[in-house]
């Protein structure tokens, strides 16, 4: 029997790329760690140590402030490189360990 692979897709917006983040959207939080607890990301070769961030935010105004979640990936480049409209996919190896491609 297959085992299923937990993926997150995501298309990146101009923001993501130009900060070098993938921004997780809060229906998909399921699929990792909870926020502030640290992961191993890969990329090829490369391993870092990350998480997810809380991020304040006021997109919709001032008067709805909320939140945003995201995964720096700033720490991989020059390997991995991200531009608009990028499809990254994030695939959990084990408990503590994604691969992104």
């Amino acid at each position: 029997m297959e085992t299923r692979k937990i993926r997150y897709v995501r298309k990146l917006s101009g923001e993501e790329a130009l900060e070098h983040y993938i921004m997780v959207m809060k229906d998909s939080l399921k699929l990792f760690p909870n926020p502030g607890v640290p992961f191993s990301l890969k990329a090829g070769k490369e391993q870092i140590e990350t998480q997810i961030k809380i991020v304040d935010c006021w997109c919709q105004g001032p008067n709805k402030p909320h939140v945003h979640y995201r995964i720096d990936v700033a720490p991989l480049l020059p390997d991995f490189r991200t531009h608009y409209g990028q499809t990254v996919t994030l695939e959990k190896i084990d408990d503590s360990i994604y691969e992104i491609s």
